[in-house]
This record gives structure tokens, C-alpha cells and sequence, in this order.
């Protein structure tokens, strides 16, 4: 007789499931089925149910105060920096960002700078706070000001965006671009004529 599969095993079977964990492996911090439901966009019965699969795989874990059920990534569990390396490289900061910036047109290249990408590329140091932007060209403020907001949405985390002219880029001339050119940058892959 076949064994049924971990109850682990189809963390991604979802695109609510994928936003759960985006939002609390990414995310962090503790919110509570009402706030995770409108912030992805469906009902919270509909919540409930998946974070009650979630917490029953040991992905999340929750607590109660007053009526309010609260949850979070289950922080105990033996896979859980594993599990949140992994959301976070196929579900957070550079995949939501490169999915929002695709359609802006004037945008030469996008990159994640700061602690995100120096924490991607492996450099130690504590969990980052924000999600730092650069954006290199003449994009629409208001196009990629609506997506960094969707951004940050998404992500629960702030987006600061950065965005310098590619003349400035190339330059490499104040002090500024010097540090950026030198520190670590995680470059977003923008869909091929989006851009």
C-alpha cells in the first residue's frame, strides 16, 4: 500500500498557498487570517481553510488574541531557514519585483540592493528590514510608483526605489553610484521587451 505524501510535500500547490508564504516566510511578523485574506485577495473562510493546511504541515503556527487568530512562520521547525531561503528566492523580492516592473516601459535595469541582496549573495548580517530598488533609466514615477506599491503588498515590506539615468550609471561618478557598482546587487530579469 502506498504511503500519502508529507503533509509538507505540496507547499506550492497553490497561488494562495504561494502568497501565504510570501507574505509570512518574507514578510515576516505575525498577522491575522482577516489581514493575510485581504491582502492577497480572497475571503477568509477561504484563509482559514489554507492556514489551517499550513499549520497542520507545521509550516505555520498561530496563536489566538481575544477572537483574532494570528500566524506566522513556524520558526521551531527543523525546515523552516530552508523553507524560507527557498520562498524567498522563488517567491519573493526579485520575483515580485520583476513581475511588477515588466510592463513599465523606460526601464534599462532593475536591481535589489542593500541587505536584501547582500543577504542573497551570502554575506551575514542581520534579517533585512526593506526591499532597496534601483531602477536604471526614464521610467513613468507614477507607473512604477503604483508597481513598487503592489510590490510592497505583496511582499509585506517597504520597497525604497532608487532611480538614476543611464548616463549617471555609466558615469560612475559620485560617490553614491561608486558604493552601488561595488556592492552587492541582485539584477531582476524583466520580461524581453517589456522594458
Amino acid at each position: 500500500m502506498q504511503r500519502p505524501p508529507p503533509p509538507i510535500f505540496p507547499i506550492f500547490r497553490s497561488l494562495i498557498t504561494c502568497a501565504v508564504l510570501t507574505h509570512t516566510y518574507v514578510g515576516g511578523g505575525e498577522q491575522s487570517v482577516t489581514e493575510l485574506a485581504e491582502a492577497i485577495g480572497t475571503d477568509s473562510g477561504t484563509m482559514t481553510r489554507e492556514v489551517f493546511k499550513l499549520e497542520q504541515a507545521g509550516i505555520l503556527t498561530s496563536r489566538h488574541v481575544g477572537r483574532t487568530k494570528l500566524v506566522r512562520a513556524n520558526r521551531t521547525a527543523p525546515f523552516y531557514e530552508p523553507l524560507r531561503d527557498l520562498v524567498t528566492i522563488t517567491l519573493g523580492p526579485a520575483q515580485v519585483l520583476a513581475e511588477e516592473l515588466a510592463h513599465i516601459d523606460g526601464i534599462e535595469e532593475a536591481a535589489i540592493f542593500g541587505s536584501w541582496a547582500a543577504r542573497m549573495r551570502g554575506e551575514p548580517g542581520p534579517a533585512p528590514v526593506d526591499i532597496d530598488l534601483l531602477i536604471i533609466g526614464r521610467p513613468d514615477r507614477d507607473d512604477l510608483h503604483d508597481a513598487t506599491a503592489r510590490a510592497r503588498s505583496r511582499l509585506a515590506r517597504e520597497v525604497n526605489t532608487v532611480v538614476v539615468t543611464s548616463a549617471r550609471w555609466q558615469a560612475n561618478e559620485d560617490g553614491f553610484i561608486r558604493e552601488l557598482h561595488n556592492r552587492p546587487r541582485v539584477t531582476l530579469r524583466l520580461a524581453v521587451g517589456d522594458t
